[in-house]
């Protein structure tokens, strides 16, 4: 393997490359350090570069090799991990200065598999406090930039670990998606993000109960590698009470030969809010060709009414949960929208969140009538394109009906813990990612990230990349 494009080798190219002794773990992270270098002061996309860590794990990957080991799956290949999730040893500040210093003593199930899988986490990315926002700034430090324009949005909450895959900087990541924090930023910065199926992925610890809306899950620059990422990370573990059995297959496999027919909804719009022709146009031109190569495609309106006041309600509901007991703090030190939601989730009554609950309820019966007849539902990602921002701040100055609508498609499917997939589509104009989101039924990742594979064959991307 050419030592120049390990930064932009899939991470199956890369663990293939290590197993097989073409290269050594310790020159692929050598690369992605020296990538994170080049170009990290300028993007912000990681919290915390954990470079000795990262280096030692590799040489130690290398020692097992030579003495006859088996490498594992993700063998050498550098990654990053939301600083939301636990890594053991790593800082855990989740944007804020509330956490400021916070180290976690173990690492979350998802994370302790990925080390059994030979992978090298590199660091820990930035996101927005909490993960309240769909941007990339939060009070801990510069805002993180999108790799393809300084002075557009790269999406949130998962901003650090999509703008990380954009830049070469690691090949796989780990995001987590509570309101489209995976999907938004993988839309922004031209990556896939996928959704699994809530409790696919064990997401522990949390505090949200039986029926959490957040879940964590793989990010990369492919769907091959995507799945990849899945295989490893997705299986049981009490430890999260949602958590579900292994789905049987391999997701890996059902994204190197996806399907070559079904039965396609096309939804453009869910509510009242229209895509911007940009954004729906390398969309339509992707589900067109689907339907050409002998896919069923029907257009579907299934309008929902308003039902991001309800998603507000629980999702506010459970950072007050959450956070709720430093609000006096938080008033000192803390975004301000933040502040809001959390009080918002503090006035919350029972009565009203049963109302959030019934109408979440509502939400699944209108996907699941659409799933007799269909095998995924396919929308554009975001209605708009990345948003303009002030490059240094990272706050942006569009209007505030899109600030809350422009990812609108996202919402839904968190309400009803559907396995959910963004796939980069085409560019605008002017230069910015589209993604393209592929919804399946509960529990159908494999069907899922196979119509995406599907339709990444067939989308205008072409394998672009920032000029970063």
């Amino acid at each position: 393997m050419d030592l120049g494009e390990l930064t932009r080798a899939s991470a199956g190219e890369i663990a293939a490359a290590v197993r097989g002794g073409e290269v050594s773990a310790r020159e692929v992270v050598g690369a992605s350090l020296d990538r994170i270098a080049a170009t990290d002061d300028h993007l912000h996309a990681f919290r915390h570069v954990d470079a000795d860590g990262a280096l030692a794990t590799a040489a130690a990957l290398d020692e097992a090799r030579a003495g006859g080991a088996t490498p594992g799956p993700l063998a050498g290949v550098p990654m990053a991990v939301k600083e939301q999730v636990a890594v053991g040893g790593l800082p855990r500040e989740v944007g804020s200065l509330l956490m400021k210093g916070n180290r976690e003593p173990r690492d979350a199930p998802a994370v302790a598999r990925l080390r059994a899988a030979g992978a090298v986490i590199v660091g820990m990315t930035a996101m927005p406090e909490f993960g309240h926002l769909a941007f990339g700034h939060s009070p801990l430090g510069p805002a993180t930039r999108n790799p393809w324009s300084s002075g557009h949005t790269p999406g949130g909450s998962s901003s650090g670990s999509a703008a990380a895959l954009a830049a070469g900087q690691v090949a796989l990541a780990l995001g987590t998606d509570g309101g489209g924090s995976i999907r938004i930023p993988a839309a922004c910065c031209g990556v896939v993000g996928h959704k699994p199926t809530l409790g696919r992925v064990p997401h522990a610890p949390l505090r949200h109960g039986f029926a959490p809306m957040s879940h964590l899950g793989p990010m990369a620059r492919s769907v091959a590698d995507t799945a990849l990422l899945l295989d490893v990370i997705a299986a049981q573990d009490h430890a999260d009470p949602a958590s579900l059995p292994t789905e049987s297959g391999s997701y890996a496999a059902m994204a190197s030969h996806p399907p070559t027919s079904g039965r396609i909804a096309w939804a453009p719009q869910f509510g009242i809010a229209e895509a911007d022709p940009e954004v729906l146009e390398p969309c339509r031109a992707a589900v067109a060709a689907l339907a050409d190569d002998g896919f069923e495609v029907t257009h579907v309106d299934p309008f929902l009414d308003d039902w991001i006041e309800s998603w507000a309600t629980l999702f506010d509901s459970s950072l007050a949960l959450n956070v709720g007991d430093r609000l006096d703090e938080m008033r000192r030190v803390s975004d301000t929208t933040l502040v809001a939601r959390v009080e918002h989730g503090h006035r919350v009554s029972a009565p009203e969140y049963l109302a959030a609950e019934a109408d979440r309820r509502d939400v699944w019966a209108t996907f699941e009538r659409l799933y007799r007849d269909f095998d995924v539902v396919i929308t554009p990602t975001l209605l708009q394109p990345p948003l303009p921002v002030d490059p240094n701040t990272g706050v942006t100055d569009a209007p505030d009906s899109w600030v809350e609508r422009w990812f609108q498609h996202m919402y839904p499917f968190n309400m009803t813990g559907q396995p959910a997939v963004s796939i980069p589509a085409g560019l605008t104009a002017d230069g910015l990612p589209i993604g393209l989101q592929v919804v399946g039924p509960r529990l159908a990742d494999r069907v899922t990230l196979g119509f995406a594979a599907a339709a990444e064959q067939r989308t205008g991307w072409h394998g672009a990349r920032p000029k970063i």
